[in-house]
């Protein structure tokens, strides 16, 4: 099953008409020029909506140009699902191939054309959103970058990452219903995604990692260690960042990284996915009949075939084989 099946559950619409096309796309996203290129017109548009952001997938079938007003107080974040977009924003160009990500916040014209089939993701990022997570990172300065920058594509690796983040966003959506406990995880995927992007406009990727004040340290590796786990095991089915880890026991962000890395060998997100996996296990010897993929979500693994890898790589067997021992005895 698609990653983004959830979303394209949820189509809001489908038509096969020019002037409906336009009607309704504009009526979500923003009043636009539409000018068709072909005659296969299948127009298909699914949404997911959280408190802060909303996740469309739209497909136009024929090959199409758009001529949209500018963005009132949001970017649209583009994912080329399938097929490519050309982007011309306030005079800056951009060719979007199939798997890369453009940042679009222009502020005099943008004009794209899509490909035949082209099927984009399409994030829209409202302003007060981003300018508040800027504050928190501690770097305001990001957010007024990104408003100066028509258009931003992204990396390969860094759209790769996105298309991953994309998949939480959508897993978290579509169970936050059906698994009591979700609406933090999906608060800190919210804020997760507008981080990543704005990080994005930093000079210096990775120079820009939130900084705790001048560190005093009073007590040894040992207690320092000790305070971690018992901060994280609190914490196991809830959202944890670096910057709290970091600041539940005093110290920086590269602090703890390098604490960590000295005194148990691996990075602080290695660590707590590791107890987060012995969290699972225990639970499912507990109850072999609890719903996998719920006991997974509630300690943050959101894509099941990668949650099943990083458990045999650990346990040795795959969860379906711990549940199974657990059942026969």
């Amino acid at each position: 099953m698609s990653l983004f099946a959830p979303l394209h559950e949820h189509c809001i619409f489908r038509t096969r008409e020019k002037v409906e096309s336009h009607a309704l796309i504009a009526n979500e996203l923003s009043d636009h020029v539409l000018r068709w290129h072909g005659e296969r017109i299948d127009t298909r548009l699914c949404k997911l909506d959280t408190p802060r952001l909303s996740l469309y997938s739209l497909q136009y079938g024929s090959e199409v140009s758009i001529f949209p007003e500018v963005y009132d107080q949001f970017s649209l974040i583009h994912f080329s699902l399938n097929g490519g977009i050309e982007v011309v924003a306030d005079g800056k160009s951009d060719n979007v191939p199939r798997g890369r990500v453009l940042v679009s916040t222009p502020t005099k014209n943008i004009n794209l054309r899509w490909s035949h089939d082209s099927e984009q993701l399409i994030m829209r990022l409202p302003h007060d959103f981003t300018c508040k997570v800027a504050r928190e990172l501690g770097q305001p300065s990001l957010h007024e970058r990104m408003l100066r920058t028509p258009g931003l594509q992204l990396a390969e690796k860094a759209s790769a990452l996105w298309r991953s983040q994309l998949s939480a966003f959508v897993a978290l959506e579509e169970g936050k219903n059906r698994v009591k406990g979700l609406e933090p995880w999906l608060t800190h995927v919210e804020q997760g995604l507008a981080m990543f992007l704005l990080l994005q406009f930093s000079p210096v990727l990775g120079d820009g990692e939130p900084r705790e004040g001048a560190q005093t340290i009073v007590q040894s590796r040992q207690r320092r260690l000790e305070r971690l786990y018992a901060f994280v095991h609190a914490n196991l089915d809830k959202p944890v960042t670096l910057t709290a880890m970091a600041r539940a026991v005093a110290l920086s962000v590269r602090q703890l990284n390098a604490l960590c890395n000295s005194q148990l060998g691996q990075s602080p997100i290695a660590w707590l996915r590791g107890l987060r996996l012995d969290a699972i296990r225990t639970a499912l010897l507990a109850d072999p009949e609890a719903d996998l993929s719920d006991i997974a979500m509630l300690h943050g693994f959101f894509h099941l075939g990668r949650f099943a890898a990083f458990y045999r790589d650990r346990f040795g067997e795959l969860p379906s084989q711990t549940r199974r021992a657990a059942i026969s005895g």
